[in-house]
């Protein structure tokens, strides 16, 4: 699954290494340029970008190595980063609030996709991360469900969504009993709760997802970091796409939306993540 650009409002295959609106380089040139920035420990942690050198005696020649490469790619100049790729990394390293968003073909080994959407003074980042390459561009949107949504629909892609009859409500307890119990139970434990057949069969493919994504959110705040407790998730099954997310219910306790993946449901799921901090 290879990280994508946006062109004219449209994703495509990154083929150039920079642009107006982004840049291109390998997950290595990536560690040694958060480096170079200062901005060691400070990029969303779903990136997973660090030095990989174990032993002190290759530091230096690997750090020469990767300089050699970001020069030549035309990032790093002799006045130092390029001024738009350096805003582009402190975005993501000193965003207000960031989304996290993992994509997980279940069904094929080492393919995991991981992003991050970032916003700083009303300006979205998002960098994805494969294996071997990592993109970051500028996000041409002003709020966090086009972000998303873009974001999603280039990478993920669509889907038809589940037949399922309604929204579904469960408590965090009866979500925690469901992943404990075995692929066989799960539709006899849906129909116990109360959950329609037909639903409770939507819910079962949906724990054994083709392919499973996840939202998460951090919020920034005086320095400190605070994240989500729960996460948004996107399930692929055979039944079609499932959408479930958190909300806050009137007992104050968090409980998990589950319906049909509609597109227009994203909104709602992402605003209900957010909450979360509000209700603090």
């Amino acid at each position: 699954m290879p990280p994508l650009r946006w062109d004219n409002n449209a994703m495509t295959a990154a083929e150039e290494p920079i642009s107006h609106d982004g840049f291109e380089i390998s997950v290595d040139e990536a560690a040694y340029l958060v480096e170079y920035l200062d901005l060691i420990g400070l990029l969303p942690e779903v990136l997973a970008v660090y030095n990989p050198m174990t032993s002190a005696e290759m530091v230096d020649g690997w750090k020469a190595h990767q300089h050699q490469r970001l020069t030549e790619r035309g990032i790093l100049t002799s006045t130092g980063a390029l001024p738009e790729v350096a805003e582009q990394m402190r975005t993501l390293a000193h965003s207000q609030e960031t989304l996290a968003i993992r994509i997980t073909p279940l069904q094929q080994a080492d393919t995991m996709l991981r992003l991050a959407i970032a916003t700083r003074y009303g300006r979205f980042v998002v960098a994805s991360r494969t294996r071997d390459i990592f993109l970051v561009q500028s996000v041409p949107v002003n709020a966090w469900q086009d972000a998303v949504r873009m974001t999603l629909d280039t990478n993920l892609g669509t889907a038809e969504p589940a037949p399922l009859s309604q929204t579904l409500q469960l408590s965090v307890a009866d979500v925690n009993k469901i992943g404990a119990a075995s692929a066989g139970a799960v539709s006899d434990l849906l129909t116990e709760m109360g959950i329609h057949p037909r639903d409770a069969a939507v819910l079962n493919a949906a724990s054994t997802p083709t392919v499973a994504t996840e939202i998460t959110a951090a919020r920034r705040v005086d320095g400190i970091v605070r994240r989500s407790a729960t996460a948004v998730t996107i399930l692929d099954t055979t039944h079609g796409r499932v959408m479930a997310w958190p909300h806050i219910g009137p007992d104050r306790s968090t409980w998990i939306s589950y319906a049909a993946g509609e597109p227009h449901r994203l909104r709602t799921a992402i605003a209900g993540l957010l909450e979360q901090f509000d209700s603090e």
